[in-house]
């Protein structure tokens, strides 16, 4: 079977077979090992950079260049050494893990409904959960406010790490370099979840890392896409809210969907189909676009 998918894969455009396979290792295995996990590996290169930078905007923007660019040059090396190799499609094979790596259907998908389940069965067990989507502390959350921060996160997510990938990946394919900028984009997003936090500690060493997701994820429902902090995020969340009628709601921070009902656990698989369709289309139209530029 496994001979007759690279084989397929061979008989059309190289990007598309990257995309199409991508996005089958990421519904069928998941997420692979943190040892082999590209992803991971920046984690631990921005982790390891930082105990040793000093608290200055300077230093972030150090680091940030130093992860994006080997990140992207570290993808290319790997991907020329496997068509050097010019093993039966070992260089699209590696390529297509390495796409798989910028995106996340699977785990979001599956985290999402779980925590969304335990949202409405055991509300105290889902808090423990909330930090692996959401930032906020979730300790005096209701459930309601619980649910809003499920769906908020999926909506959010869905740009970050299905969207976002997938628009670099189809600007930079006709260069050959759709992997690279792909790779670059989640080295842009991952400095952000890690250093882009307006505390004192990292107001000044994670400024650049968020103004570069910013940008990033800007490149790529309308009335209340300015409510919230990042000037991106508010965009997919009001898609949603509108869609499915409810307001969201950070305590504190912001509100979209001003007017509508507050949302329920009963809302949170409606959030999942909308989702899924949300991907699935926007994986269908990525592979028609790949076919019309290529």
């Amino acid at each position: 079977m496994i001979h007759h998918i690279v084989s397929f894969a061979l008989s059309i455009p190289e990007p598309l077979a990257i995309l199409l396979l991508a996005v089958g290792i990421d519904l069928i295995f998941g997420e692979p090992p943190a040892r082999v996990h590209p992803v991971v590996l920046m984690g631990r290169l921005i982790g390891g950079l930082r105990s040793r930078a000093g608290p200055t905007r300077g230093w972030g923007v150090a680091i940030a260049l130093v992860l994006i660019l080997s990140s992207a040059v570290i993808g290319h090396l790997l991907i020329g050494a496997a068509d050097h190799i010019r093993h039966f499609g070992l260089g699209v094979l590696i390529s297509a893990y390495l796409l798989k790596s910028t995106i996340a259907i699977r785990s979001l998908l599956e985290t999402s409904r779980e925590i969304g389940r335990l949202v409405e069965e055991d509300l105290e067990e889902a808090k423990k959960l909330l930090p692996a989507l959401v930032s906020r502390n979730p300790e005096k959350l209701t459930r309601t406010q619980a649910t809003s921060a499920v769906i908020e996160s999926l909506s959010e997510n869905y740009v970050d790490a299905i969207v976002s990938p997938l628009f670099y990946y189809l600007l930079f394919s006709p260069l050959g370099l759709g992997v690279e900028a792909a790779l670059a984009f989640k080295a842009t997003n991952t400095l952000d979840s890690m250093l882009g936090y307006r505390t004192e500690e990292l107001k000044d060493l994670g400024w650049a890392s968020a103004r570069l997701d910013d940008i990033a994820n800007w490149a790529v429902a309308l009335r209340d896409h300015g409510a919230t902090p990042s000037p991106n995020s508010g965009w997919p969340m009001a898609a949603a809210a509108g869609a499915l009628g409810i307001r969201l709601e950070k305590p504190g921070v912001y509100v979209v969907g001003e007017g509508g009902r507050e949302p329920s656990t009963e809302d949170i698989n409606p959030a999942l189909r909308l989702l899924a369709t949300a991907i699935g289309l926007t994986v269908a139209g990525a592979a028609v676009l790949l076919m019309i530029i290529l």
